[in-house]
């Protein structure tokens, strides 16, 4: 008994390890581009020797990857609960809970943009970051298919994540105005992409029958 308490600790500990290693990760990549960021940046955040890390991740690439994977597989659950709830108005919801979202996580936000502004295809696991998107683009796409779009589901999933991801890059940030107005600013913008949408689903609607 004694021996199986004390590997449940070890277990816990080495959990709790990975967590704090992961949490320091993610805001030194929001800060930087990948190709900026170093082990010892890493460590020196998570205030533990650089050698530690790699008791955890072999390398840079795998922690970064590991933190990518977690953080969208967290979102895309969430927003798949979200979408399937009874009677909910699944585009107004997903252009609600993603700015929501990364509104509040912004090292993880700056993980993305950073990624798609100077990403490094030279990366090994940029084929598992790549699926990691198609992933995100599925969980987009059931939504339009869920409003009753016929047609361009995928095309409308991309147009969506691009406008999304454009009002925060271009207002996040707005220098000159206090954080509730560039959030007030965020959401009017897209009230009118959330109708520019469901016109185009209406449209298709008509069409289709």
């Amino acid at each position: 008994m004694i021996k199986d308490t004390l590997s449940k600790l070890k277990e816990q500990e080495r959990e709790l390890r990975q967590t704090l290693i992961i949490e320091a990760a993610r805001n030194v990549f929001g800060e930087k581009t990948y190709d900026q960021v170093s082990m010892a940046e890493i460590a020196k955040a998570a205030g533990i020797a650089k050698s530690s890390i790699y008791t955890y991740f072999s390398s840079q690439e795998e922690l970064y990857a590991r933190i990518v994977y977690q953080d969208a597989c967290a979102f895309m659950q969430e927003l798949n609960h979200i979408t399937h709830q009874e009677n909910v108005d699944a585009v107004k919801a997903t252009i609600d809970y993603f700015l929501d979202y990364y509104i509040e996580k912004h090292s993880q936000w700056r993980m993305i943009t950073h990624f798609a502004l100077h990403g490094n295809n030279n990366m090994e696991s940029i084929d598992k970051l790549n699926e990691i998107g198609r992933e995100l683009m599925d969980t987009f796409e059931r939504v339009f298919v869920q409003a009753g779009c016929k047609t361009g589901t995928r095309l409308l999933a991309h147009t969506l994540f691009s406008c999304l991801s454009g009002i925060l890059i271009a207002f996040r940030n707005y220098p000159g105005r206090s954080e509730q107005e560039r959030i007030s600013h965020i959401k009017k913008i897209s009230t009118q992409v959330e109708a520019m949408m469901k016109t185009y689903i209406e449209e298709q609607k008509h069409v289709f029958g």
